[in-house]
């Protein structure tokens, strides 16, 4: 009997095909509400980062594909938070995108190499005001929520912040198996490279080799299966779409004991 490829089980299996044919969905048309088009946009994202994590598997360097596996665990987790108070933690969430706007164009004012080379500064005093008008009042409105938001940092709470929020078993299982442990592909930490082989020669120099084996492919495509499937059920269920269904068929088919 011929011995299954296990680089390419789980994206051949029946459950995943259903489940990403089913994404389609989200390019039909839905109600306009800033949350619910929030919900859309991130759905989208974790689908582009999905589609790009299956394209590096199947290639030369399979094992790039690990550094798309947090941020896809990060659209997850933020999901659920935002669908705990879709108003103010959607508002919380645009608001973080014009405080870094803020933050960014007060670096290059700031760096007379960085003015020189773009010629301007990005927003003019005007518009930096009304953002920062824009975050201050989306602050005080976490605050007053009793929210864990810093006094000048970010606006939206930080993961582990999202994740007292969410109180679910499930985003607290993926924020410490998943999160965390594949945040040292992100930030390239020592850990990151445990996936490699370091060969000493006899004339003092090393190799350092980066392909996976069958076995630790297979169950890096498992987790990306998992968290992929499990924000299209998410994403399904606040939008009404008809993804449910075989999402959690594929969460279930790969990770059978999992938690919702």
């Amino acid at each position: 009997m011929r011995e299954r490829n296990p680089r390419f089980y789980a994206v051949s299996h029946p459950a995943f095909a259903r489940a990403a044919n089913a994404t389609a969905a989200f390019d039909e048309p839905i109600a306009r509400s800033e949350y619910l088009l929030t919900l859309l946009l991130l759905g989208h994202r974790s689908r582009t980062l999905f589609r790009a994590f299956l394209h590096l598997q199947t290639g030369p360097v399979p094992v790039g594909a690990r550094a798309l596996i947090r941020p896809m665990v990060e659209i997850n987790i933020l999901i659920r938070f935002l669908r705990k108070d879709p108003g103010l933690h959607t508002e919380l969430w645009q608001a973080e995108g014009d405080r870094s706007s803020v933050t960014m164009s007060e670096d290059v004012r700031q760096s007379p190499h960085l003015l020189a080379r773009l010629g301007e500064v990005p927003l003019d005093e005007a518009e930096v005001q009304a953002r920062q008008q824009v975050v201050a009042q989306a602050r005080q409105r976490a605050k007053d929520a009793g929210l864990p938001v810093s006094k000048n940092g970010s606006v939206l709470p930080s993961t582990p912040g999202q994740l007292k929020v969410v109180e679910e078993p499930a985003a607290d299982s993926a924020y410490v198996f998943l999160y965390r442990s594949f945040s040292w592909e992100v930030h390239a930490g020592p850990r990151a490279f445990l996936v490699g082989t370091l060969t000493p020669t006899n004339d003092g120099r090393v190799f350092y080799d980066e392909q996976q084996s069958a076995a630790d492919l297979l169950h890096v495509q498992v987790v990306a299966i998992a968290t992929f499937a499990s924000t299209v059920e998410l994403v399904g269920a606040e939008l009404g779409l008809p993804i449910e269904a075989p999402a959690r068929e594929i969460r279930r088919v790969f990770v059978p004991d999992a938690e919702t």
